[in-house]
């Protein structure tokens, strides 16, 4: 364990240096800062019985870590339970999902200083880092003690078993990506949304969408690059890594993405990069304030679309799926499980945890629908998470399009078995800046690339 936690610690100060190096542009995940979402859906009660005090007349608190900003969701979520529950009662705190927020977490849950007993995790890489640092517990016994019926609710197949066979935690949203359209600008071009498609269609509608003041397409240099994106389609589970078990910056997919991404660039159909990263872009600034037409990003930008006080807008949004490197496949980027629940290993309380999680994942989660997260409950109502998305909004949100990308079936990429996975991405973020910058051509980029990747994962393995 002492091995482990130094281990993570050198991991986590290289994490701060890696955000220091973006100038703290990201925001990171899909929790962003958010102004108030709709809060037109509560949980419901029924699924807990209020239940007294203890005879002792002193309520368990709970502490509670998730990325969201409390009034996107989780406050309301968390105020149902305490009305209805007493005996144990949970405080929400919200932390900023990017490199020095994860820090912060990961010190609280090492140092076990004011340490949440419950907390999200978003993304496979971070989650993978915390179950071997020792900060997470395995759940089976408690699941087992809960009757929480784990293949019925969320499906055995969605959540990932460690090397020892065990869970450590439970995923409580499904994300859809979705490559978001101004609908007045598709249709001004003549274009209709694409039900399939290529990602050399995609580049070129992006030009056809580049009038005037209006980029073609953006992205949050802080979420996403092209490269990753093309990547993912091409290959979705451990993306970063080939067959031999070495890296993957040599596929030709990411070649094409980076090239993709460049071309944009220079042509003028996209922000550069540098100076995406100088002014801390976000996918919902640019693309609704009228300054990109497109973004490749996922539904939960929909809390945003509905927000026209923070973001004036009267047009509507449509949603494409993500084109792909192969013909007829179905890979969606930025989707998958994700929001994953797990208990501090530390927590005193692990059986109150584990009944507000049950209580949760089964229908507490239903309160951050509004907020553009959908339950990963598969009893959950498709239709009425649709109409709780949409709510008023019917004028800003295409709902034909909506509804078409939450019925598809998605193949989701996942990276639980890459390596070293932040350093992994250090190394292509490094060598990406330095081809989009000018700085080196796009063959020695990916050699570099390449062989900086393979040295990486080898001293992982000394």
């Amino acid at each position: 364990m002492g091995k482990l936690k130094k281990a993570f610690s050198a991991s986590a100060s290289f994490v701060l240096a890696i955000s220091l190096l973006l100038s703290g542009c990201g925001k990171g995940g899909n929790n962003e800062e958010s102004p108030a979402a709709s809060a037109s859906a509560s949980p419901s009660e029924s699924a807990s019985e209020a239940s007294a005090l203890p005879a002792d007349g002193k309520a368990i608190t709970l502490k509670f870590w998730g990325g969201v900003p409390p009034e996107s969701g989780p406050q309301n979520v968390v105020d149902t339970w305490n009305k209805a529950n007493p005996d144990i009662q949970v405080e929400y705190t919200r932390y900023v999902n990017d490199d020095p927020g994860n820090l912060k977490l990961e010190t609280a849950l090492l140092s076990n200083t004011d340490a949440p007993d419950l907390f999200m995790t978003y993304g496979d890489d971070r989650m993978t880092k915390r179950q071997e640092a020792g900060m997470t517990e395995p759940l089976d016994d408690l699941i087992a003690q809960a009757g929480f019926d784990v293949d019925g609710i969320i499906g055995s197949e969605n959540i990932k078993k460690f090397p020892d066979g065990k869970y450590y935690y439970l995923p409580a949203n499904k994300n859809i990506g979705a490559v978001l359209i101004n609908m007045t600008a598709l249709e001004a071009a003549g274009e209709k949304i694409p039900a399939s498609w290529s990602w050399d269609e995609f580049a070129a509608l992006a030009t056809k969408l580049n009038k005037g003041e209006m980029k073609g397409t953006t992205l949050d240099p802080a979420l996403s690059t092209f490269g990753d994106l093309v990547l993912q389609t091409a290959k979705a589970k451990d993306s970063y890594i080939a067959e031999d078990g070495k890296s993957n910056f040599n596929s030709p997919a990411l070649k094409k993405g980076m090239e993709l991404q460049k071309s944009l660039e220079d042509q003028g159909i996209m922000m550069k990069y540098s100076e995406a990263v100088a002014g801390k872009i976000t996918v919902q600034n640019e693309l609704l304030t009228g300054k990109a037409a497109m973004s490749a990003s996922q539904i939960y930008i929909i809390r945003y679309i509905k927000d026209v006080q923070n973001f004036p807008h009267d047009f509507k949004i449509g949603f494409a799926p993500y084109p792909q490197f192969t013909a007829g496949g179905n890979v969606n980027p930025g989707g998958g499980m994700g929001d994953y629940m797990s208990i501090n290993k530390n927590s005193k309380n692990k059986e109150a945890v584990m009944k507000f999680m049950s209580w949760y994942l089964q229908e507490g989660n239903m309160g951050m629908t509004p907020g553009g997260r959908i339950p990963s409950s598969k009893k959950a109502d498709a239709a009425q998470i649709a109409s709780i998305l949409i709510g008023e909004d019917k004028n800003l949100i295409d709902e034909e399009s909506l509804k078409a990308m939450l019925a598809g079936s998605y193949t989701f990429p996942t990276s639980y078995d890459v390596p070293v996975p932040t350093e992994l991405k250090a190394v292509y973020r490094e060598e990406l800046e330095k081809y989009l910058l000018g700085a080196q051509p796009i063959d020695k980029a990916v050699e570099t690339m390449k062989s900086r990747g393979d040295s990486t994962i080898q001293g992982a393995k000394k």
